[in-house]
């Protein structure tokens, strides 16, 4: 007689599972036998089975308000029992019964995390008969069938009725057994780790744990990685042990479009770190349009439209096969212009309907509907994994906030001048940071002139960032993500038209650059904060 054990908290799909598996026992002559703890029991009862509470088989009833049910010998000897003689006689010595399918899904930690719970509220949300059974069901895959998911429900069922429920099938159910409950641990790790403090500390200790678990979800497979022939999948951000990881997840609605690739969600990241840092900065609608996870134009406009017409107009060269974003919603006279060229895709917190029957004509082009709240407030502080194969894996964290306009030192020149134009200063600033360095932005009137991005050399930079300005960089600002270390680049900027530059300083030669700047009669802010993307 096939013995099935079932405790779940998620009850959907258990009534059709057990019918067919029921189903499948009478067509060999045999019968179903369900053992169930209270609730799963009575559930089961009501649906039209015969079921038997695990404390009427154990003698023994449920204590402590559910906290034990499960967790008794008659119940684990009954599943960790091996498929041989000498534990079939114990078994049969002290009256226990062989248990076949083990069927149990946990508390449902992870979505109680999400609620505004005490930590004493949500610590009864930890399962511990539930992951025992599922560990000890797994441990004897030679001879038990485990089932963590309803989503195995249906599959198995197939298997069960065509008697393919192997040793290799139990063995793929037990490593997904193993791969579940590490992910849920890794969650109680991580929220036990914040309690105690881990990975807040300030001073000399270290803002992160001594062994930090990564345990990644799969979302889903990806048209390729970074380039053609090489595979790639998406996963949702990682609960790290001890450290708080505030993301919105998924992130965006693929509302049309083909299927994305590593590239289109990375330049993605790149577009929405840009619009959340600038909008909150700012007054008026941002626009930016990404190429290889750098902007190509950024600018800022009274409407999304007007927005998109400053951004576009830097560089219509690059902005080709570009990745646009907009802080607003995307109507129908933006759209149109939007498809007059070739784009990957668009991505906006909404979009008007006519705009989506203007995107209709480019069947390819993807369109992501943001989250809104991805672009409310600054950027989380979030966790960086940078895998470096044979040398291991580097997790950072930013520990100092963003600097502000407000915290800038004027190391020379007039302070009114820095007041009168602290928009384009904080727009300039949140422009350059998110550049790969070596980073050069010119600014002028909320919008990004000039780019020079991922030189060797940040004299290079700079000439590269004046060249694409031209006139417009007469009367600009100029910002760097790191300090000048010479001259150079400040004669560069004057003989430019440059008026104001805003750079993190730091560097040796400090007093001769702000003494050059002083002297060409130029305004310089130094915003204490390097800013390095690599």
């Amino acid at each position: 007689m096939p013995t099935v054990l079932a405790s779940v908290f998620d009850k959907s799909g258990l009534v059709d599972l057990l019918g067919q598996l029921r189903s499948a026992a009478g067509q060999k002559g045999e019968a179903l036998k369900v053992i169930a703890t209270g609730s799963t029991c009575g559930y089961l009862i009501e649906n039209g089975f015969d079921c038997v509470k695990v404390e009427e088989m154990t003698g023994f009833p449920e204590i402590l308000d559910g906290r034990v049910k499960t967790l008794h010998p008659r119940v684990f000897a009954g599943v960790l029992s091996r498929d041989s003689e000498k534990d079939r006689a114990t078994l049969k010595e002290h009256g226990i019964n062989e248990i076949d399918i083990v069927v149990v899904n946990l508390y449902p930690f992870e979505e109680k995390m999400k609620l505004d719970l005490t930590l004493e509220q949500l610590i009864e949300f930890i399962d511990i008969g539930g992951p025992s059974l599922l560990r000890a069901g797994s441990k004897n895959y030679d001879r038990v069938s485990v089932l963590s998911s309803p989503a195995q429900y249906d599959d198995f069922a197939r298997a069960y009725q065509a008697g393919a429920v192997d040793k290799g099938y139990r063995l793929k159910l037990a490593a997904q057994v193993f791969a579940q409950t590490s992910y849920y641990d890794s969650l109680i790790e991580g929220v036990l780790s914040r309690a105690l403090g881990v990975g807040q500390a300030e001073g000399s200790e270290s803002p992160f744990p001594e062994a930090a678990s990564l345990n990644l979800r799969q979302v889903s497979t990806l048209r390729y990685g970074e380039n053609p022939h090489q595979a790639a999948a998406w996963y949702q951000p990682p609960a790290i042990s001890g450290l708080k990881n505030e993301v919105s997840f998924p992130p965006f609605e693929k509302l049309a479009g083909k299927e994305l690739s590593a590239n289109n969600i990375l330049d993605c990241y790149a577009l929405v770190r840009i619009l959340k840092d600038i909008r909150p900065a700012i007054s008026g609608e941002v626009a930016c349009i990404i190429k290889h996870n750098n902007p190509c134009g950024v600018a800022i406009g009274r409407s999304a439209e007007e927005a998109f017409d400053r951004a576009y107009g830097t560089d219509p060269l690059s902005a080709f096969g570009g990745i646009y974003g907009f802080s607003q919603k995307v109507e129908e006279a933006l759209a149109k212009k939007i498809v007059q060229g070739f784009v990957e895709i668009v991505a906006a917190p909404d979009f008007a309907p006519e705009a989506l029957k203007v995107f209709e004509s480019k069947k390819n082009m993807r369109v992501l509907k943001l989250k809104p709240a991805l672009l409310g407030g600054s950027i989380a502080s979030t966790i960086r994994i940078k895998d470096m194969g044979d040398f291991g894996l580097i997790l950072e964290k930013d520990v100092e906030k963003p600097v502000s306009v407000s915290e800038f030192e004027t190391a020379c020149g007039d302070k009114q001048t820095a007041v009168q134009n602290k928009d384009d200063l904080a727009f300039a600033w949140n422009v350059v940071k998110h550049l790969t360095s070596n980073a050069i932005v010119v600014v002028k009137d909320g919008n990004a002139v000039g780019f020079g991005i991922g030189q060797t050399s940040r004299v290079a930079s700079v000439k590269l960032a004046l060249t694409q300005a031209g006139e417009a960089a007469k009367g600009a600002i100029l910002a760097s993500d790191a300090f000048f270390p010479n001259v150079d680049s400040i004669e560069e900027a004057s003989a430019a038209g440059i008026k104001i530059i805003v750079q993190p300083g730091g560097s040796i030669k400090d007093k001769d650059v702000i003494a050059k700047a002083e002297e060409l009669g130029m305004t310089m802010l130094l915003t204490g904060q390097r800013c390095f993307r690599h």
